[in-house]
């Protein structure tokens, strides 16, 4: 591959790495959307099967999508092509990082939307408008809110201008910068409010609720759930972990970064839970209360507490501060792709892509409201664009890298990428990804296509 297209600048240390590739994977998905999963689908069981999923499934994969875009150290469309151009793989497999990249934006046009949502009502905590509402007013707070395009467009825009800034700049510079402040924030603030909720909250109960194990709730749609969170959580299969490695020193382990990402993304799911289910549980509110879990159920909550609209505040700044770290990465294939391949400016080349970006999110806005017709299976334009990237192109996606990887690059060139240090590891990996983790995705995957 010519010089001029390849990637410039490698992680200035392995812990940056690290907090840029946890930063992707902490998100929404776990703030915002696991604790209610878990809520809709009876606590432990589900948890038990998360786990699993990011242990045997997750994690392998994880490694495979780092481990490919260390291969030739460029865009993941420019590494597959160059890996063809070399004979290496057929051409055809170019078209995975293309699925990757357009999964990873169509996810991020509701995904900058609902980022919106945790601004807006973290300026409604300072203002005092989540003050004094019982659970009537706060869903009526939040129905207006969703009623209020505008308001919603404002956020919405303040939100990709914000992610634009950040990608435009160099993925070396401008994100090391963000993700060595922003990471360890949101970990501390998530302790901190984890160990209120325990002391104020029914922790008890909460515990109990997260470790209780129901066979009645183990069924193929629980496990496809599991699955696809476990993949959204962590980012694989959306290019992003694909064009982080490729910053990757020689040096590092990917065996060992994936690992300690893997556990940081299950920590920040499981104190977000900390936080919410002993409050929830303490206030008798319905733990499986959905989406609007966060934005109706926890201002009422928080308005009961001790400084409970600080703690409203941290909160819903944490939710936004998430959503941002997450937000770069989804944005940063097709960028780096627009970068070295046609030579574009990377502010430019981000300003065009958050600009598409902004456009359809827009529409999403409107789904809300003007335009809450249901297209297709019942299901209107955020709900359907949510269920097809989810449950569908997102795996679709993370098992052709996946494939790609185990079945189609030679064994020798990922051995050269010093997957692990220890030739057990690299074994375990290897033959995790092909024979477990693969299958799995695709059985889980299928099963809860057709309803089993």
């Amino acid at each position: 591959m010519p010089e001029s297209r390849c990637l410039q600048g490698i992680w200035s240390s392995p812990w940056i790495f690290i907090f840029a590739a946890a930063g992707s994977a902490i998100g929404l998905g776990n703030i915002w959307k696991f604790p209610y999963m878990l809520g809709a689908n009876g606590g432990g069981a589900f948890l038990l099967i998360y786990c699993l999923c990011l242990v045997v499934v997750g994690l392998p994969m994880l490694m495979a999508e780092v481990a490919l875009g260390r291969t030739v150290r460029s865009n993941p469309v420019d590494t597959v092509n160059d890996l063809a151009e070399r004979h290496v793989v057929p051409k055809y497999w170019v078209a995975v990082p293309y699925l990757a990249g357009v999964t990873g934006l169509l996810i991020l046009t509701f995904y900058s939307v609902i980022a919106g949502w945790a601004f807006a009502y973290s300026r409604r905590a300072v203002t005092g408008a989540l003050e004094n509402l019982d659970k009537v007013q706060s869903e009526a707070l939040f129905q207006d809110f969703l009623q209020a395009p505008v308001e919603m467009i404002f956020w919405h825009t303040l939100f990709m201008v914000m992610v634009v800034l950040v990608v435009g700049q160099a993925v070396t510079r401008g994100l090391s910068s963000v993700v060595k402040l922003l990471l360890p924030a949101l970990i501390f603030l998530l302790l901190l409010l984890a160990g209120y909720a325990l002391v104020v909250g029914a922790s008890s109960e909460a515990i109990s609720f997260l470790l209780r194990f129901d066979w009645d709730q183990v069924t193929f749609e629980v496990a496809l759930s599991a699955i696809g969170h476990a993949l959204f959580s962590l980012g694989v299969g959306l290019g992003a972990m694909f064009s982080y490695g490729a910053y990757m020193s020689k040096r590092m382990s990917i065996a060992k970064a994936c690992t300690i990402v893997v556990g940081l993304d299950l920590l920040v799911s499981i104190l977000s839970a900390l936080i919410i289910f002993p409050l929830t549980f303490a206030f008798g509110i319905d733990v499986d209360s959905g989406p609007s879990l966060p934005f109706v159920t926890l201002p009422i909550i928080f308005d009961l507490l001790p400084a409970g609209q600080v703690i409203g505040l941290v909160f819903f700044a944490l939710l936004a501060l998430a959503a941002l770290t997450s937000a770069i990465a989804l944005m940063e294939l097709f960028v780096s792709w627009l970068h070295e391949r046609f030579y574009v400016g990377r502010l430019k080349a981000s300003f065009i892509i958050g600009l598409v970006i902004w456009f359809c999110g827009i529409a999403i806005v409107l789904s809300f409201s003007h335009w809450d017709a249901k297209i297709a299976f019942g299901l209107n334009l955020f709900e359907l664009v949510d269920n097809v990237t989810s449950l569908i192109m997102l795996p679709v996606a993370a098992i052709a890298l996946s494939v790609l990887v185990a079945w189609v690059v030679p064994e020798p060139m990922l051995k050269n990428e010093m997957i692990a240090k220890n030739p057990s590891h690299f074994r375990w990996w290897y033959t995790t990804l092909k024979y477990v983790s693969i299958p799995a995705a695709v059985l889980i995957t299928v099963a809860g296509w057709i309803g089993v």
